[in-house]
């Protein structure tokens, strides 16, 4: 009867220390930035530039900075990869020039003033990333993005929502520090009947724990 309470005891304590060291090499949190492009142009728009008035805030091209977490929901049961939960929040800023206030052409006195094209999201999303030792490449086959667009669309909705996809490499340079390499894409539905698809590439650092 001893030996067979030592033999749980031993059994639970294996069980306790595989999910600690798993939960231990399994998250990170991120921060990342790189170039980010706008599916369409948004100028020409009331908010953006006066419809155009002086000339337009068109720009695609731009940059984005963000930071996630992503927390180990489980192992394969048939590989040894690892199958997360990631939440993220990306901002991404397209133009800002220098255009005919909205408001103040409303009031019957136009100035000019910098208004910045930009987006935020804000993604929830699976995450399978293979184990190969240090190289770690990952894939998000779809997840769930919530969308804020500023300024506001001619009809002065802001918000949107879609599908995230996305795909990277990272490597392991230290046991808690990773730098990776990635590509993702939000597909805005168009609820704010404006422009809200875009992509961005760029590299990120990751703190593992």
């Amino acid at each position: 009867m001893r030996i067979q309470r030592i033999a749980m005891g031993v059994a639970l304590l294996s069980m306790t220390w595989t999910a600690v060291s798993f939960a231990e090499t399994g998250g990170q949190v991120f921060f990342r930035g790189g170039g980010a492009f706008l599916a369409s142009s948004r100028g020409g728009e009331v908010f953006t530039d006066t419809l155009g008035t002086t000339t337009q805030n068109n720009d695609r091209k731009g940059y984005d900075i963000g930071a996630g977490l992503d927390v180990a929901l489980m192992p394969d049961p048939w590989l040894n990869n690892t199958l997360l939960g990631e939440v993220m929040v990306d901002y991404a800023r397209f133009s800002g020039k220098r255009v005919t206030q909205a408001t103040s052409a409303l009031l019957g006195a136009p100035e000019q003033t910098r208004v910045t094209v930009s987006e935020m999201a804000v993604v929830i999303a699976p995450k399978y990333r293979l184990e190969f030792g240090n190289l770690r490449p990952w894939i998000i086959p779809i997840g769930l993005a919530f969308l804020v667009n500023s300024p506001p669309s001619n009809n002065t909705t802001y918000l949107d929502f879609g599908p995230h996809f996305a795909a990277g490499i990272e490597y392991r340079l230290l046991s808690a520090v990773s730098i990776g390499a990635d590509f993702r894409y939000n597909l805005g539905v168009g609820q704010p009947s404006t422009e809200t698809r875009y992509g961005t590439v760029g590299g990120y650092v990751g703190i593992n724990f």
